[in-house]
């Protein structure tokens, strides 16, 4: 239904038509009935809109300004009913999401935003930890999604997504190590380190690359927690290694800088993963998407 008067609905379409008739024909009128609206509208606005001649039909100067106004009322009238509509088919969602702790602080206030424009009301069940954690999580059937790094192949789950993100060093502003290019190991390693225990997937090959290097490092702290890490790093108490998700957002706040190793294939693989038998039902694909272009947002 429309929220304009029938009048100026014609109006719209003379202003757009060479005559009376082309108008009346488009609307499937006559065209003296077509000249009643006309003559009722000129009369409400006290003012010539029309100048009839022999070759057609022209606006008046009072005319178009009433046509661009009305135009933009349409405008303004279909973009509001759109609204309407999207807000009557907004529903509440919960979602149950494993998730890594380094990723708590850059992915989810973003996708939270997100899924909030399409279903309102949000409730986030997070189940935040390392892999092994996460996968019990899924095991005992608490979870609906999972986004990952390194996840293994479980009956129980369907990997959807994967995206490799390099491993580069993290440090804050006040060591003397900006700058834009790859970082050789070697220089890094000049410096005291915070490290990711044992307990977490980069471990094992981080500390390969290390030693390969024949240096004995000086391990400031090794830790199974992201933020304990991040805390570390901020204070400048030494450097780490992490993947830009887990720090994009202290970069871009100032409070620390990533740079890329130079010349190392050290990467993590971020998986999203559904689990099966979730209670998202027709939801899931939409929140796959959401989920992928808030990683995606987050840049490298």
């Amino acid at each position: 239904m429309s929220s304009f008067s029938r009048e100026i609905r014609s109006f719209l379409v003379v202003s757009q038509s060479d005559s009376i008739r082309a108008a009346a024909e488009r609307l499937n009128i006559s065209a003296p009935a077509l000249s009643r609206q006309l003559q009722l509208l000129e009369r409400s606005y006290d003012t010539k809109l029309l100048v009839r001649s022999a070759g057609g039909v022209a606006l008046t100067a009072e005319g178009a300004a009433l046509r661009d106004e009305a135009l933009r009322w349409m405008a303004a009238d279909a973009a509001f009913s759109k609204r309407l509509q999207q807000a009557g088919k907004k529903t509440d969602l919960r979602l149950r999401l494993g998730v890594m702790e380094g990723l708590v602080g850059t992915l989810i206030p973003r996708l939270t935003t997100r899924l909030e424009a399409l279903y309102g009301d949000v409730e986030l069940d997070l189940a935040v930890g390392t892999t092994g954690d996460i996968i019990a999580h899924a095991e005992a059937l608490e979870l609906d999604m999972i986004v990952a790094f390194n996840m293994p192949r479980l009956s129980r789950l369907v990997v959807v997504e994967t995206q490799e993100y390099h491993l580069g060093a993290v440090f804050a502003p006040s060591l003397p190590l900006q700058g834009d290019g790859p970082l050789a190991l070697a220089t890094a390693l000049k410096y005291p380190l915070c490290l990711p225990s044992s307990a977490l997937s980069m471990h094992t090959r981080l500390l390969a690359e290390i030693l390969s290097e024949r240096i004995n490092p000086r391990v400031r702290i090794s830790s199974n927690s992201i933020s304990a890490l991040l805390t570390f790093l901020r204070q400048g108490a030494g450097l780490g290694f992490l993947t830009w998700p887990d720090v994009c957002a202290d970069v871009e706040a100032g409070t620390l800088c990533f740079r890329p190793l130079a010349n190392r294939r050290l990467t993590e693989t971020l998986s999203i993963s559904i689990c099966r038998g979730n209670n998202l039902g027709d939801t899931t694909g939409v929140v796959v998407r959401e989920i992928s272009e808030t990683l995606a947002s987050l840049g490298r």
